[in-house]
């Protein structure tokens, strides 16, 4: 009896030391790194019959990282609790130009200028038209499947915005010093993009491991290698 009740601790032991290491197999870590925009970024605003002219704002690179998403690609699906956001309308402009947002998100669109705007996509992802609308309202669309989606001006040619939805959570807008941080990534080969919206991508690849954190710094865009 005493030497069954001796194995039977013993498996049980062995049970619990399995269990321990798959939990400690499974857990995630941060990856934490900055994005800088290696060169500046000149803005042109083309001349439309359907706009006024308006001056062309010059933005240091700096400026530029509002611009700017940095996610996991091929990460595993994981639901997300949707949220509301805002892209204005002033200036002529969408501010801010991108947005990332989970999906089932809903994005509002504010009116802030003295004229009619109207917003619209042709993407496969969600397109849409909200008509035109005056100063003071606003209009909003949900959207409902992950992707990339850009948006224009039916009156102001010059005026486009990009709101990026994604069907898990690893991914962020660096800070104003270029600073993100993506928690608990599941460990593995993962492969992260720093994605600009005139820059294109930007991509790493990189061994994520259980409980150690991971760096990944971008400069953007990237020089030509010889």
């Amino acid at each position: 009896m005493r030497i069954r009740a001796a194995l039977s601790a013993l498996a049980l032991a062995g049970f619990g030391l399995v269990g321990t290491l798959d939990m400690s197999a499974q857990q995630g870590a941060n990856i934490e790194g900055r994005v800088e925009i290696g060169v500046p970024i000149s803005t042109k605003r083309p001349t439309s019959t359907y706009s006024r002219s308006v001056p062309g704002a010059k933005l240091a690179p700096m400026s530029e990282l509002r611009n700017v998403v940095v996610y996991l690609i091929d990460a595993p699906t994981r639901a997300m609790t949707p949220v509301r956001a805002e892209i204005r309308q002033l200036d002529e402009t969408f501010v801010p130009r991108v947005v990332a947002v989970p999906v089932g998100s809903t994005v509002e669109f504010p009116n802030d200028d003295p004229i009619y705007h109207n917003v619209f996509s042709l993407s496969r992802v969600k397109a849409f038209n909200l008509g035109k609308y005056p100063r003071g309202q606003s209009r909003s669309i949900r959207f409902d499947k992950p992707g990339i989606v850009k948006m224009f001006c039916e009156i102001h040619s010059h005026m486009s915005a990009t709101v990026m939805v994604f069907d898990h959570p690893w991914f962020a807008v660096p800070t104003s010093e270029g600073r993100f941080e993506l928690p608990a990534v599941p460990p593995g080969d993962r492969t992260i993009t720093a994605w600009h919206e005139r820059l294109g991508a930007t991509t790493l690849n990189l061994r994520v491991e259980p409980g150690r954190a991971s760096t990944a710094d971008f400069v953007l865009p990237v020089p030509a290698r010889p």
